[in-house]
């Protein structure tokens, strides 16, 4: 990609601290789902986004490991199909709800009927989000731009405050929202997804300060950067606008041969998911996690993270 289009805010100090997690393209051992077997069990998930791509890997890997399924996106076809193989693959439950996760009586509805089908929910997954490539000045303002906040934060924040409410009553649970490292760096084309990331990574550790403080650090948040994944969204297609090449000739060109470079499997963030459900990053609630690096060496440095308040957005200026 080039430098004019994808430019990071965040420079690489002078003084680091701890050691750099080693980068991880691929499942990896301490991941891998030989680990978590039966850790699970019995344990009720509930996954947005969960027909394709991403959302569909994180559903397998929780029912892998012995979780029953609550799986939501608009197509349905899509979702029987990821049921169907939690049933019979890995004789798990799941529960299928065709919804758009913006209308806010449908997924209350979806989630209050998972608990009384299956009990109660103690680790949701928020993948289902949207974006457009195209220059702010010539999206349409509410139908394109206010949509990925929708989507993107007030869908999944929405999800969160059902699902706190939950898992408050037994101090226990899981909620990770798939954010992006989008979350971290500003670039032209992408204001509204970019915006939208950084507002859910944000939420997110305010949210568990709140909990912390009252007393609920049972319940556990994070803000996952998946990986770079080809999935459709990343792809493009009808999300590269045509606009791009109004702002520098040639960037739809280069976005899609900078997308062509991603070689992150979705089964990687799916077993990060697993990782996380399972307590195991408990130190790290809170935090925007990086599938590409490697959990464990950052969990193992949890107290230098929390000291130094690593792995949360931040603003640099001089004299720091």
């Amino acid at each position: 990609m080039s430098s004019n289009f994808l430019s990071s805010n965040g420079a690489t100090s002078d003084n680091a601290l701890g050691i750099a997690p080693e980068t991880r393209t691929h499942v990896y051992p301490a991941i891998d789902s030989s680990n978590f077997v039966g850790a699970l069990q019995e344990k009720v998930a509930f996954v947005t986004g969960a027909g394709r791509g991403i959302g569909k890997s994180i559903a397998l890997a929780l029912a892998q490991s012995g979780a029953h399924v609550a799986l939501l996106s608009r197509t349905k076809s899509e979702l029987e199909e990821v049921a169907e193989i939690i049933k019979t693959k890995f004789n798990r439950k799941a529960l299928v709800f065709p919804v758009d996760t913006t209308k806010e009586s449908a997924v209350e509805n979806a989630f209050s009927t998972t608990e009384r089908e299956l009990g109660k929910v103690t680790i949701v997954v928020a993948n289902a989000g949207y974006g457009l490539w195209r220059p702010f000045v010539y999206m349409d303002f509410s139908g394109e731009w206010w949509k990925e906040m929708e989507l993107n934060v007030k869908a999944p924040m929405f999800l969160a405050q059902l699902a706190i409410k939950s898992m408050r009553a037994n101090n226990e649970g899981t909620f990770i929202a798939i954010s992006s490292s989008a979350a971290c760096i500003s670039s032209a084309g992408v204001s509204a997804y970019h915006t939208s990331k950084t507002a859910l990574t944000r939420a997110i550790a305010c949210v568990q300060m709140e909990l912390d403080a009252e007393g609920k650090s049972g319940v556990h948040l994070y803000a996952l950067h998946p990986g770079l994944v080809q999935t459709s969204l990343a792809a493009g297609g009808n999300n590269l606008h045509e606009d791009l090449e109004k702002m520098t000739p040639g960037t739809v060109k280069n976005i899609t041969a900078w997308v062509n470079t991603f070689v992150n499997p979705p089964e990687l963030a799916a077993q990060t998911c697993v990782y996380l459900a399972s307590g195991k990053a408990k130190d790290l609630r809170g935090r925007y996690i990086d599938a590409e690096k490697d959990i464990e060496a950052v969990v193992e440095q949890a107290e230098i993270v929390r000291k130094e308040n690593l792995y949360d957005l931040s603003i640099r200026t001089l004299g720091q």
